[in-house]
């Protein structure tokens, strides 16, 4: 079983729970999200499950092209998931895959995909609200936002997804705390 956190900097001295290995999405980010596992087997579990969440976002995604908002572990798993955006495909796309949990990244998914386009949330929000005009935003041009289901399991993966999450995908540093 793993369990989430949300990550943020400066660090503010709570302690990460001891008996858990904690993975953090980006860890150089201000603000991020971390899955903790227990001890035994953790590094080949979290990169497991990551790479599982890849494939799976790849497979809802189908052949479109898509925006991957974010720079940490998840989206350069989901662009490595993705054939790509299509060449000449513009700036806004039918799909788009929000990996930070930020309001900003969720601001910048709904402002790029067209209109009934989808966002899908990959990384669960780090706040329980969040600030944005959503007639404008989701309403209005009809944007379907779907949740993607992280349940830290992880089946069959790619073979290129597994050794590119073990590689990617490291301990947070002693020390580093959550909120």
């Amino acid at each position: 079983m793993s369990a989430w956190r949300r990550v943020t900097r400066p660090w503010d001295g709570s302690p990460a729970a001891a008996d858990l290995v904690w993975f953090a999405d980006d860890p150089e980010a201000a603000e991020t999200w971390a899955y903790g596992y227990p001890p035994v087997g953790a590094g080949e579990r979290a990169a497991r499950a990551w790479a599982a969440t890849a494939h799976d976002i790849a497979t809802v995604v189908g052949g479109a092209a898509a925006q991957v908002v974010g720079d940490g572990a998840l989206a350069r798993l989901v662009r490595l998931a993705l054939p790509g955006p299509a060449p000449g495909s513009g700036p806004r796309l039918e799909v788009a895959v929000e990996t930070t949990g930020t309001t900003a990244g969720i601001r910048e998914a709904l402002a790029s995909v067209v209109p009934g386009g989808r966002v899908l949330l990959a990384a669960r929000p780090l706040s329980s609200t969040t600030s944005f005009p959503t007639y404008h935003a989701v309403h209005l041009p009809g944007v379907h936002v779907l949740p993607v289901s992280w349940e830290g399991r992880g089946g069959d993966v790619p073979d290129h997804l597994m050794a590119h999450a073990l590689r990617d995908i490291q301990p947070m540093a002693d020390g580093l705390t959550g909120t």
